[in-house]
């Protein structure tokens, strides 16, 4: 969705969200823990899932995606939007998180919760299970 052009009778405004996104643009991409300076993120539950390439890239490009819509919703915000307009930014952002999320349950039950249920563990499926029931059915 294109953003509606600024008045041009309306001052300049530099805003942190637009700056910080600009730099990081700028700066060439690296991981978090290869930057040594920037936050790296830690799971909650101490563990990790090792992902191939090719699946990395299809979960960050579905990220890239959603924050590029977020991104698209704060400048409707800035430039006072129509509010229908910013609904329909707000589905395409809901849209992208929900790619996101069906892609990553369809990696977690292909490559962990089978992995762990051919060797008869049901851990990795408990967890999951619980997982959806808190996330899809607000239980």
């Amino acid at each position: 969705m294109a953003r509606p052009k600024k008045n041009a009778e309306a001052p300049a405004k530099a805003t942190r969200g637009r700056k910080a996104a600009a730099e990081k643009a700028a700066k060439p991409a690296r991981s978090r823990a290869a930057a040594g300076d920037e936050k790296v993120y830690k799971c909650l539950s101490k563990r990790s899932t090792k992902r191939d390439d090719e699946r990395k890239r299809a979960l960050t490009a579905r990220v890239n995606r959603a924050a590029g819509q977020i991104s698209g919703l704060q400048g409707l915000l800035e430039n006072d939007a129509y509010c229908t307009d910013i609904l329909v930014q707000v589905a395409a952002v809901q849209s992208a998180l929900k790619a996101f999320s069906r892609e990553l349950i369809i990696d977690h039950l292909e490559h962990v919760v089978a992995s762990d249920l051919k060797k008869g563990e049901t851990k990795s499926l408990d967890e999951f299970t619980k997982v959806l029931q808190k996330q899809f059915m607000n239980g």
